[in-house]
C-alpha cells in the first residue's frame, strides 16, 4: 500500500518524508519525475464485483470456473508519473452472501517477502493490496494486504486522521484468509523468478464495522495496489489500478468505482 503521510491494502501502501504512517502506502517518489503531460496511462475508473454462484477454495490456484466470470483488472499504473507499471498484474473481485473474494496474478522476477507477523509492516515486501471505501458520506475505509510469503495485513481506519497504522494494526481483526502460489524462489535475489499468485477472502461481517455490508447494486470506491521489490529496480515499483494524482495509496478521492452485481443481474 502506499506509504502516505500516516503509515494501502494498502494497501498502502511518500512523495515527501512523512511524520505519520497510515498503512501500506506509497513511497518517496517525485510525482513529477518521468511524467509526461501528453500521456495518460490506462487505469480502472469503474469495475464490477460479480456474484460467485459456487464456493471458492482459497488455495492460490484460481482454478474455479467462477474466476473466469470475474472482470479482469489489468491496468496498473503510476498515474501520478503518467506511466504504466513495469510489471504486469491481473486482479479480480467476486462476492457472495458471505465473502468478498480477491485474487491477483503478478509478474515478478525477484520474489521477496520476509515479514512473518500478521499485521506487520509487510509493505516492505512484495505485496498486493486492496483498499475499499464503502460509503462516500463517511470517512471510514479498509485496507487489506497479502505478501508473497502469505503474510496478511488487515486494517480498518475510522478516518485518515484517526491515527494510522500504529494505532489500528493491533486492534484490527477482520478475518482475512489467503493463499499464495510462487513461480520461483522466495528471497533469493540471485536467481530469476517468474511471478506469484494471491487469492483471498474477507468475510462480509468485516464491513459491519463501518455499517456497510454490501448489497447488490451498491457502489463503493476501491483500489488494487502493489509493491514490487526487485534487485533490478532502482527503487520499489509501486502501482495501482486507481488514477492516483499523488503517490499515496490512501487517497480515496481518486479510487475507482466498484459496482456489486447480484446473482440475478
Amino acid at each position: 500500500m502506499t506509504r502516505s503521510a500516516f503509515v494501502g491494502i494498502s494497501i498502502a501502501i511518500l512523495l515527501v518524508p512523512s511524520l505519520v504512517v497510515l498503512g501500506g502506502c506509497a513511497g518517496t517518489e517525485n510525482a513529477a519525475a518521468n511524467s509526461s503531460p501528453d500521456a495518460e496511462p490506462a487505469v480502472v475508473r469503474s469495475a464490477e464485483c460479480r456474484w460467485a454462484a459456487h464456493p471458492i477454495k482459497i488455495d492460490g490456484k484460481l482454478d474455479e470456473a467462477e474466476w473466469q466470470k470475474a472482470q479482469v483488472l489489468k491496468d496498473f499504473a503510476l498515474y501520478w508519473q503518467r506511466r504504466p507499471a513495469k510489471t504486469a498484474t491481473k486482479a479480480r473481485l467476486l462476492w457472495d452472501d458471505q465473502f468478498l473474494y480477491f485474487s491477483a496474478e503478478m509478474e515478478d522476477s525477484d520474489l521477496y517477502a520476509d515479514v512473518k507477523e500478521h499485521n506487520g509492516m509487510i509493505w516492505s515486501n512484495d505485496v498486493i493490496e486492496l483498499f475499499v471505501k464503502p460509503a462516500q458520506d463517511r470517512l471510514a475505509y479498509y485496507e487489506f494486504q497479502v505478501s508473497a510469503a502469505n503474510t496478511q495485513l488487515e486494517l480498518f481506519f475510522p478516518s485518515r486522521g484517526s491515527g494510522g497504522y500504529h494505532r489500528f494494526a493491533p486492534l484490527t481483526k477482520l478475518g482475512i484468509e489467503s493463499a499464495v502460489q510462487l513461480q520461483g524462489t522466495l528471497n533469493d535475489w540471485r536467481d530469476k523468478d517468474t511471478g506469484w499468485t494471491a487469492e483471498g477472502r474477507i468475510p462480509l461481517t468485516a464491513f459491519e464495522t463501518s455499517g456497510n455490508r454490501p448489497r447488490a447494486g451498491d457502489k463503493w470506491r476501491f483500489a488494487f495496489c502493489r509493491y514490487d521489490y526487485s534487485a533490478a529496480f532502482e527503487r520499489p515499483e509501486i502501482s495501482s489500478t486507481a488514477p492516483l494524482t499523488q503517490s499515496d495509496f490512501h487517497r480515496y478521492e481518486d479510487y475507482g468505482e466498484l459496482l456489486f452485481v447480484g446473482p440475478s443481474q
